[in-house]
């Protein structure tokens, strides 16, 4: 293996997660990469942590991001040294054959690739539960835009003169925690080769701390408004029906079932086949915990 492959950490006070996740880059199979931790002025053992590892070819960067993780990756990237790129969060870890397997694809000519994750919980404990990626349908960017995001940012490698052709990663701060998804929006929409590897290759670590846990769906109507102009009036219904269900799902989580109920049968009317069932569900589950 001649290509570099640079891997790209940001991290916040994550020092109790980041040697788990350090580790498990130690223990990949193949060798051939550079590790570039961008911290965002971390207060707890980070740097300890980091010294445990002298042996790993790390880079290590401070960054204020006031909060927009694009601007650490963005950093990381354009001080990378690699033709590839990983990445990882650091509360994320992954399986000892993650980078040969996706190098493996590189090689036959794919621009991306990404895969499927263990949700492991807060106590470490497997769930034997995945987050599933998909095979994208033609258009990709049209799938990705109308039936959401399915591609999780620990899983992806990616060559790095696509990340230049796309302009690197949006750091609009009205888009956090989805400026991933609109970034490989743009990849697809570019028609960079991008291919799903059905295989559990890391493990997500589900906690409240993540970025996860908010309301998703402005951060993903500001990731996908600038698509508009591409979708039909109806694709861009189905669209919006999904975020709708979103933020209703979100009001669920939250036992504001008036509202949800509101929320979901906005989403019940222009929605796919599988957004109308899934609004229809809750629909019924908010009526009867209402």
């Amino acid at each position: 293996m001649n290509e570099l492959i640079s891997i790209i950490i940001p991290t916040y006070n994550h020092a109790h997660y980041l040697e788990r996740c350090l580790k498990s880059i130690e223990n990949q199979t193949i060798k051939n990469y550079e590790i570039i931790i961008i911290d965002n002025h971390s207060i707890d053992n980070t740097r300890q942590i980091i010294n445990k590892f002298k042996s790993l070819p790390i880079k290590y960067f401070l960054i204020k991001n006031d909060g927009i993780y694009a601007k650490s990756r963005n950093l990381g990237i354009k001080n990378s040294s690699g033709t590839i790129i990983a990445f990882l969060d650091s509360d994320d870890w992954w399986k000892s054959n993650k980078l040969y397997e996706c190098y493996e694809i590189i090689k036959k000519g794919y621009d991306m690739i990404y895969h499927d994750l263990e949700l492991i919980d807060q106590n470490n404990n497997r769930k034997q539960i995945y987050l599933k990626g998909r095979h994208l349908k033609y258009p990709k960017f049209k799938d990705l835009i109308i039936n959401g995001n399915q591609i999780n940012n620990s899983s992806v490698v990616i060559k790095k003169n696509v990340l230049a052709k796309v302009k690197y990663i949006n750091e609009n701060n009205h888009m956090k925690a989805a400026e991933d998804y609109n970034t490989w929006i743009k990849v697809c929409l570019n028609n960079f080769k991008v291919y799903y590897l059905n295989k559990n290759l890391g493990f997500y670590e589900h906690h409240e701390s993540g970025g996860s846990r908010k309301n998703m769906s402005n951060c993903t109507l500001i990731a996908i408004k600038e698509f508009k102009n591409l979708l039909s009036k109806n694709e861009y219904k189905k669209a919006l029906s999904r975020i709708i269900y979103i933020n209703a799902k979100f009001l669920f989580e939250r036992q504001n079932y008036s509202q949800s109920i509101l929320k979901f049968k906005l989403s019940l009317s222009n929605g796919t086949s599988f957004i109308k069932l899934k609004s229809l569900f809750y629909i019924i589950i908010s009526k009867i915990k209402k």
